[in-house]
């Protein structure tokens, strides 16, 4: 195995998803194998306090470096660990076989973005694609009304985030509104990744900043941040769930994969992440759908096919995530 093969693999392992699009993935070359180490300065103080989300997208990582190598038909052995290396936490160590077997879904691992764009109207073909991504850990709501009430739900735990300071606080941190950004195409959630024109970025800076509380005062902010309509032409929800109690590295790892699956289903996609956050709703929403009693909401995704034009993702350079 040389250095160069196991460059190659980290370097479209980067684009696996993570959390706002921290990126905490760092990756150490150690002979035959490589260490996937955590850069915890990018957890998310508030909206991560336990570093749950951060396992989960750490576990993304992990499953986007298996994919990357399966392609050059490499078989990745992950195993989890613990120490420190060169500041950095250890999360895993990965040995590579010769052996593997090309896997369909790394095709789509340089394509797969959230979509937060709007859907075109979706057909009964199309509802029923969404309903063939249906299986163990993912169950698909495709009702039109069902998915209305759970964008009532989605909207009413995003909003309780947002009514906290620091939340509000830390997603600006992670936000790029304007082109000009330094960090606008390395990482974050830049204007283009929102699908927010110039005027639609401007004004969520102020909402999400300095207005936040007037508007709140005149009741305004709810309604200006709902994001209800842009369920309407959803060909269906998908809730992904996992057996509670379960290390969120290995969810992490599944959530990459099914989120690939849609992406080759043709689908766009956009995380609800609030709706699993929120302890209550998640609950509601797990009775709603009838989600098995052992398992707990990691997740959730918008999908429909998509109605405009893609967008270069935001992503870290190898030189920022390889450590000496």
């Amino acid at each position: 195995m040389t250095p160069d093969t196991m460059r190659e693999i980290i370097r479209e392992a980067i684009a696996s998803p993570s959390v706002h699009n921290v990126q905490p993935a760092r990756w150490h070359i150690d002979g035959e194998s490589v260490l996937l180490l955590e850069d915890i300065s990018r957890r998310l103080a508030v909206g991560d306090p336990t570093g749950h989300d951060a396992a989960i997208s750490l576990g993304a990582s992990a499953e986007g470096f298996a994919l990357a190598a399966s392609k050059r038909g490499l078989r990745a052995q992950v195993e989890r660990a613990g120490g420190e290396h060169a500041g950095y936490l250890i999360v895993a160590r990965i040995m590579l076989d010769e052996g593997g077997a090309p896997d369909p879904l790394a095709d789509h691992l340089a394509t797969r973005a959230s979509w937060r764009g709007p859907f075109h109207a979706p057909s009964q073909a199309d509802r029923k694609e969404a309903a063939l991504l249906g299986g163990q850990d993912r169950t698909i709501v495709s009702d039109p009304k069902v998915i209305g009430h759970i964008a009532e739900l989605y909207d009413e735990a995003s909003y309780g985030f947002m009514r906290r300071e620091g939340f509000r606080s830390e997603l600006r941190h992670w936000m790029r509104l304007r082109k000009s950004h330094p960090r606008w195409a390395r990482d974050g959630l830049n204007a283009a990744a929102m699908k927010l024109s110039g005027i639609e970025a401007w004004g969520a800076g102020l909402v999400l900043g300095p207005l936040f509380k007037p508007l709140a005062a005149l009741g305004l902010t709810k309604a200006l941040l709902a994001e209800k309509s842009s369920f309407a032409h959803a060909a269906g929800v998908v809730l992904f769930h996992h057996p509670r109690g379960e290390d969120p590295f290995e969810s992490g790892r599944a959530f990459h994969r099914l989120w690939l699956e849609i992406e080759a289903a043709g689908f766009g996609s956009n995380v609800l992440a609030a709706i699993a956050d929120d302890e209550a709703i998640a609950s509601h929403v797990g009775e709603l759908a009838g989600l098995p009693s052992g398992d707990r909401l990691v997740s959730a995704f918008r999908i429909g096919r998509r109605d405009g034009e893609g967008f270069a993702p935001a992503r870290l350079l190898l030189e920022d995530v390889l450590v000496d």
